[in-house]
């Protein structure tokens, strides 16, 4: 099967903790820029070994991203295989993973103009991208479209998307939860679930 026929796949990893409005925004923004990609999984990680460590468990993650999920019916699906790792969870290994597993797919990774800047940076980044179509850009607080020099021979690779800029962060809207379970920035059955297991009081 040649790659033009496989189904175009997008991969959005991150802590979601918690998913928000924001990531909500990408993804629709996702979906108009790349009408090809019928489906996107979200692949929350287990631990990112370039932040700090992840206090929320991985069942509170994942209950947090199937709520999260509903809105797009099925069009988005959450895979845990990071969250089954003991490790750190690293991009390429993940790829590799779903590659093997869905022989049928191509995939496009959607990162943040954050990880954008640091790519170079990400083990075996070269391997990424021989792994995928493309990579798509999304802005986080920037109104400019980011430059890295050190990605400059791969640059036909990279695309960027013209989404919203997020309204808040997940460290934003932890930070929240500590003094208050109002906000309007998630969704009303998240806000429910996450002040119900009192997830962000400590």
């Amino acid at each position: 099967m040649s790659s033009e026929q496989k189904i175009l796949t997008g991969i959005f990893g991150g802590s979601f903790d918690p998913p928000h409005e924001g990531h909500s925004g990408i993804l629709k923004s996702f979906f108009e820029e790349v009408p090809e990609c019928k489906e996107v999984f979200i692949v929350p990680n287990r631990q990112n070994p370039l932040k700090e460590k992840k206090m929320t468990s991985a069942e509170d993650i994942l209950e947090m991203l199937n709520l999260f999920v509903s809105d797009f019916k099925d069009r988005v699906a959450v895979l845990d295989l990071e969250l089954r790792r003991k490790d750190p969870s690293y991009t390429v290994d993940t790829l590799i993973e779903l590659r093997a597993a869905y022989p049928k797919r191509e995939f496009v990774l959607l990162i943040g103009e954050d990880n954008y800047d640091n790519f170079h940076e990400w083990k075996n980044w070269k391997k990424i991208l021989e792994n995928v179509k493309n990579v798509c850009v999304f802005r986080r607080a920037s109104e400019t479209i980011p430059v890295n020099p050190n990605l400059k021979d791969a640059s036909e690779k990279f695309i960027f998307l013209d989404n919203p800029l997020l309204p808040v962060s997940s460290t934003e809207l932890r930070r929240e939860f500590q003094s208050s379970s109002e906000t309007s920035k998630i969704a009303s059955n998240l806000r429910q679930y996450i002040k119900k297991n009192g997830l962000y009081r400590k």
